[in-house]
């Protein structure tokens, strides 16, 4: 990055995976995360597993219960078919 060979970062997957990363990366402790690490992941697999950390974060729960891949898949999809019937309840005459 010093030397200008690096256009842009992305450091939303490694903040959320340790919340304290920046203060480390300040310290002498440094450090980087230690990313999960899925074998053979389902499309769609990975991001459905950092979808559910946000969740858990934006629900101030900062401890990691979507570890499991497969459960994290299943929260995620369950989620999207309960905003599905909320969505078809408020716009079903508006899309019928």
């Amino acid at each position: 990055m010093a030397a200008g060979a690096v256009d842009r970062v992305g450091l939303g997957r490694s903040m959320i995976i340790d919340l304290c990363l920046a203060k480390k990366w300040l310290s002498e402790e440094g450090g980087d995360p230690d990313f999960p690490r899925f074998t053979s992941p389902p499309p769609g697999g990975i991001t459905a597993w950092y979808t559910m950390r946000l969740t858990e974060l934006g629900e101030d729960r900062k401890h990691r219960s979507s570890q499991d891949l497969l459960s994290a898949i299943r929260m995620y999809e369950a989620g999207d078919a309960e905003r599905g019937i909320k969505w078809r309840e408020k716009f079903s005459a508006v899309y019928p």
